[in-house]
């Protein structure tokens, strides 16, 4: 029986100190989680960063194209619209990369793993707003 009771209080340690082992690693886990994971307010990204140029752009070649269609045929005005078209596209594609650029700076600088839409998240993570807008501005 002594040496069953010596197997048993060894297994019993044993299972303890692993226990405590990996109550601590999940500790430091979540503790460094929390840390490395961002969210960033898309829309007040696009509010205060991208709106302005983008309206202005939409604007002026919505008043180029106003003028070049004047007497083309719908065929005509079709096509010159779809070329408006790519061109405003190029120019929010061109701001919104300039975004997804002082993203990544930010996460490279604050070495996070992990930056989603503050849209998404319901509770916690750093929000990284205002530093990329600093980059950006």
């Amino acid at each position: 029986m002594s040496k069953q009771k010596r197997y048993l209080g060894g297994l019993v340690t044993l299972v303890a100190a692993a226990l405590l082992i990996v109550f601590l690693w999940v500790s430091s886990v979540q503790g460094r989680g929390n840390d490395q994971i961002a969210v960033v307010d898309t829309q007040a990204l696009f509010t205060e960063y991208l709106a302005a140029p983008l309206y202005e752009a939409r604007d002026q070649l919505q008043a180029e194209y106003e003028e070049k269609s004047e007497g083309l045929s719908n065929e005509e005005a079709g096509q010159l619209f779809m070329e408006y078209q790519a061109k405003l596209e190029a120019i929010e594609l061109e701001y919104s990369s300039k975004v997804d650029e002082a993203v990544a700076k930010v996460a490279g600088k604050k070495d996070l793993q992990v930056v989603v839409d503050a849209s998404a998240v319901l509770y916690g993570g750093v929000d990284i707003t205002e530093d990329v807008l600093a980059i950006l501005k």
